[in-house]
């Protein structure tokens, strides 16, 4: 293999990965945002909008207190890494919402999940958490 051969690689290897994540909101929005919405949607790099069912907010809003309603942006991001062998949730609110869904103690502000888990994380909350796959 030529020197700028691994360069080429590494740029279509981030470019096919800039295609899988298009489906990603231009900015999240909060909890707190959502609920005051009569069509909570956000919109997504490609154009698209993104909705989220009322009654999957409602049930996030329930394992999460109100003051941290504003503090939880959504959709939640399941990160899918080629160098990871499981799946992470970063974020305070978000491994709690995961851990009351997982039926797991104390997660702390990262967590690594794997397939069954994320089976059951996504039958769940399907409209509110979406997978961003990462490249390093």
């Amino acid at each position: 293999m030529e020197r700028g051969d691994g360069n080429r690689d590494d740029r279509l290897l981030k470019k096919q990965i800039m295609v899988l994540n298009r489906h990603l909101p231009r900015k999240r929005k909060t909890l707190k945002e959502l609920l005051g919405e009569e069509k909570p949607h956000v919109l997504g790099t490609d154009g698209s909008r993104h909705r989220f069912k009322k009654n999957e907010l409602d049930k996030i809003a329930s394992l999460i207190p109100e003051e941290s309603w504003g503090r939880l942006k959504l959709p939640l991001y399941i990160e899918i890494s080629s160098q990871m062998s499981g799946s992470r949730i970063k974020g305070e609110q978000e491994c709690r919402i995961v851990c009351q869904i997982l039926k797991k103690e104390d997660c702390g502000e990262e967590i690594y999940i794997y397939r069954g888990d994320i089976k059951l994380v996504r039958r769940e909350l399907p409209t509110t958490s979406q997978y961003i796959f990462l490249v390093r």
